[in-house]
C-alpha cells in the first residue's frame, strides 16, 4: 500500500501518510510484532480508536510504508508527546521530519533506545535545544513474578484532588529537573482531575496521610503501564513505593496480561524498589524534554 494523496504533501515524507480508521488492523498487527514495548500506543487504539480528535489523550498516527507494508509507526499526542514504534532507517529519517516541520510543537519524546537515537541524530541540528536527554530501563511485571501483596491501595477520590496535585507538581519537578514554578498549577489540576475521573490514579495512605501515588498511563486487555510514581520525601525509605506499585500491578493484572514502566536508570533507589514488586528489565528507552521557550 502506498500513501495516499495529501493537501500539505510538500511538508509530508516519502512514503508516509496520516493512518486512518481503515488503518486499524494494519497498525495493530504492526505494535503488535512488539507487543510490551509498544503497549501505550496498542492501548490508545483499544480504547479510543485510530483517529479521535475529541480524546485529549489521543493525537495523529503517522505511518511510513516500504516494501513490505507498514514498517514504522510515529504518534504525535495532542499533550504533545512523541512515541516511536518501529527501527526502520527510513522510517526514522521520515518521523524526524515530520518532528522538524508539521509536527514541530511537539515537546516530549519517548521511544526504544536504537530509533530514538536515530531519530535525534537527525533532528538534533535543526530542531530546539533538549533540556533533558537521558536513557530509561524498562521493566515489565507478569503475574507470576508478582510478590506477596500487604498494602492497600484506593483509586483516589475528586476530594484528593489538592494532594494529588501537590504530588504531581513535585513529582514532575524533580523527575524532570524543572525549576520551582515553571508548570502551570491549573494545568496538571486539569489533568489529574480527569485522571481521577477515569479511575487512573491509585493512592496508598498511611496513618490517615496520603504517602504514595502512582497513575495509570495505558490500560487494556493485552497490558498496561504504569507512570507517575512518587512517595512523599518525609516517607521515603520505607518501602511505601515497592507496597504500592506491587498492590496497583496486582489490580491491574487481573484484567491486562503484563504491567511495564520505564526508570531513569540513574534512580538506583526506584530501580530497587521496582526489581522487589517483581519487575524485570526488558530493554532501554529514550526520554527527551526539549526547551520550553518563555512566552
Amino acid at each position: 500500500m502506498r500513501p495516499h494523496s495529501d493537501s500539505r504533501v510538500e511538508t509530508m515524507p516519502i512514503d508516509t501518510r496520516l493512518l486512518l480508521e481503515t488503518d486499524r488492523g494494519d497498525l495493530v498487527d504492526f505494535l503488535r510484532q512488539r507487543p510490551m514495548e509498544n503497549v501505550f500506543l496498542l492501548a490508545r487504539v483499544a480504547m479510543d480508536g485510530v483517529v479521535n480528535e475529541n480524546s485529549p489523550s489521543h493525537g495523529r498516527f503517522y505511518g511510513h510504508f516500504g516494501a513490505a507494508g507498514l514498517d514504522g509507526v510515529v504518534f504525535f499526542g495532542h499533550r504533545k508527546g512523541v512515541v516511536l514504534a518501529g527501527d526502520d532507517e527510513d522510517f526514522v529519517r521520515a518521523a524526524a521530519t515530520l518532528a522538524l516541520g508539521r509536527e514541530a510543537d511537539w515537546i516530549i519524546l519517548v521511544g526504544p533506545r536504537g530509533p530514538s537515537d536515530s531519530f535525534l541524530s537527525h533532528y538534533r541540528w535543526r530542531g530546539r535545544p533538549m533540556h533533558l536527554n537521558r536513557i530509561q530501563d524498562f521493566y515489565v511485571l507478569v503475574e507470576e513474578d508478582l510478590p506477596p501483596i500487604h498494602a492497600i491501595v484506593r483509586p483516589a477520590e475528586i476530594s484528593d484532588l489538592d494532594d494529588v496535585v501537590e504530588m504531581s507538581e513535585q513529582m514532575l519537578l524533580e523527575d524532570f529537573a524543572l525549576r520551582p514554578g515553571s508548570l502551570s498549577r491549573e494545568g496538571i489540576r486539569e489533568s489529574m482531575r480527569v485522571k481521577i475521573r477515569d479511575g487512573r490514579t491509585w493512592l496508598l495512605q498511611d496513618d490517615g496521610e496520603i504517602v504514595f501515588k502512582v497513575d495509570v498511563s495505558a490500560q487494556y486487555s493485552g497490558g498496561s503501564q504504569i507512570e507517575g510514581v512518587f512517595t512523599r520525601p518525609g516517607r521515603r525509605g520505607r518501602g511505601f513505593a515497592r507496597e504500592g506499585v506491587a498492590a496497583v500491578s496486582a489490580e491491574l493484572l487481573q484484567s491486562s496480561s503484563f504491567v511495564s514502566l520505564h526508570v531513569d536508570r540513574e534512580n538506583a533507589p526506584a530501580r530497587r524498589a521496582y526489581e522487589r514488586a517483581g519487575f524485570r528489565r526488558r530493554g532501554e528507552f529514550r526520554l527527551v524534554l526539549l526547551q520550553i521557550e518563555p512566552t
